[in-house]
């Protein structure tokens, strides 16, 4: 089952690393997040999409950012694993502010 949240969250991207052939990787890919306490590890980045955010609700929060970027990663914890949608408003797609938009178990 899929629940939506839109809950702020903590999230720990790693460094950007160097490509096969040398260049710096465009976006540093998320690497763990804490959601209520509890920290999640993310295993795996499943996919990354940029989406058009809800201009009729959000309006007064757009800003210059009326797009934001979306990690579809599976994470967990001992606790188990599930498939989140994590996303960044930041104009880099990996910087704080960061919102937990779905969790699937």
């Amino acid at each position: 089952m899929v629940r939506r949240y839109e809950e702020p969250v903590e999230v720990r991207v790693e460094a950007a690393l160097p490509t096969v052939d040398g260049t710096l990787a465009l976006r540093p890919r998320p690497r763990a997040f804490v959601w209520r306490g509890r920290i999640l590890v993310i295993r795996d980045v499943l996919d990354d999409w940029s989406e058009r955010r809800s201009w009729w609700r959000d309006l007064g929060d757009l800003g210059e950012r009326p797009e934001r970027h979306v990690w579809r990663v599976e994470a967990g914890s001992a606790a188990g694993t599930g498939v989140y949608d994590l996303a960044s408003d930041a104009a880099d797609g990996c910087s704080d502010p960061w919102v937990l938009l779905r969790a699937q178990d």
